[in-house]
């Protein structure tokens, strides 16, 4: 358990700074959000062109899509720094890197785009019946299937960009402050909620909550979030990738016709088998963790004593249910003030995508 009380003198977040982080968080994006509009509207007033006009410019769309993630990492600094966290040990608990969980996270990657995303695309069919507009815009994708220089971009705008601002937030500061309080099941349930709320859309809803369950999961179990970053960047990658090219047509869901039971039976039996083969994986990792595979000493070239898992059973800590019955009274507002909030924005977006 050494190695347990070292996680935790060196992590000095506590279960407030969760909520406090994620509603400055919505509060600093939304802050954004206005900005960007207030400068698009004197430049449209200015030049004699509307706004949309200039919010469809390429130049504006750049800009609007690197200011977001670059704000979330400028954010994740700053917090630190205020809550005099080092950064290093925000984004890891000192477990060396190992090749496995990168490989695992690359296979999930894959696992998402060809054994869930049908699923996805069933479910956005079911959406549209129903009378919700799907938005399946690509930025710059006219650009990007014509010159290699910006899809490279994209890669980088809509890839890269948003998996390590995103993992710096949700698996740096806000999983390992519930970590400090809560459970492993409680900790990974709550980050993918928050997760996936804080991406404001209906439509990413189910595919953001199954993504996340993964990414929190590659963090407590690999105890960096440089695995987190690796499954999340592949899989924007893969994403960006099959969206822009038409490489495979049943992963395109503009191509996808629901004419019979069993076109809508077959998307639900492969992500059946990719959810068997993820939790596969998952008991792999956790077996290895329990067995110290992780943990090395590269010096005397042996494995060190086994110790204890951190995270995954820890039964003096609380569940989900008993969050709110444990918290301070400065924790349940800022659990009451970011859920309204973020809850508040998800529904405006999804009563805008019924009436749109």
């Amino acid at each position: 358990m050494d190695n347990e009380k070292n996680f935790q003198t060196k992590n000095k977040y506590g279960l407030v700074d969760a909520f406090k982080c994620f509603f400055f968080l919505i509060i600093v994006t939304a802050g954004v959000s206005i900005i960007m509009q207030i400068i698009g509207n004197i430049v449209a007033s200015s030049t004699g062109r509307t706004y949309e006009q200039v919010a469809s410019g390429e130049v504006f769309q750049i800009l609007t899509y690197i200011l977001s993630p670059v704000v979330f990492i400028i954010y994740f600094f700053v917090y630190n720094a205020i809550k005099k966290v080092s950064n290093k040990d925000a984004v890891s608990d000192g477990q060396k890197i190992s090749l496995l969980p990168i490989s695992i996270s690359m296979v999930l990657a894959v696992i998402c785009i060809f054994l869930f995303t049908p699923f996805m695309n069933l479910i956005d069919y079911w959406f549209e019946c129903i009378g919700f507009h799907m938005d399946n815009t690509i930025p710059l994708y006219e650009k990007m299937t014509t010159s290699g220089g910006y899809f490279f971009l994209g890669v980088f705008i809509f890839a890269l960009l948003p998996a390590v601002a995103e993992e710096l937030i949700f698996r740096g500061i806000i999983q390992k402050s519930l970590s400090t309080k809560l459970n492993g099941i409680a900790t990974i349930a709550l980050t993918t909620i928050m997760f996936t709320l804080m991406h404001g859309s209906l439509q990413q809803t189910v595919y953001q909550l199954i993504v996340g369950i993964m990414l929190s999961y590659m963090v407590c179990v690999g105890g960096s979030i440089l695995y987190s970053i690796i499954l999340h960047f592949f899989n924007n990658f893969f994403v960006l990738l099959f969206s822009t090219f038409d490489i495979v047509s049943y992963l395109n869901s503009d191509s996808t016709i629901y004419y019979n039971v069993f076109s809508q039976i077959f998307p639900f039996l492969i992500f059946l088998l990719g959810v068997v083969l993820v939790a596969i994986l998952f008991w792999v990792l956790k077996y290895l963790r329990n067995k110290n595979f992780f943990r090395y000493d590269p010096k005397a070239k042996k494995k060190v004593k086994k110790v204890e898992p951190v995270i995954l059973k820890e039964p003096d800590k609380l569940r989900l249910k008993d969050l709110w019955g444990n918290a301070t009274y400065n924790e349940k507002i800022f659990i009451l003030c970011s859920f309204v909030l973020v809850g508040l924005i998800w529904i405006i977006n999804t009563v805008s995508g019924f009436i749109a």
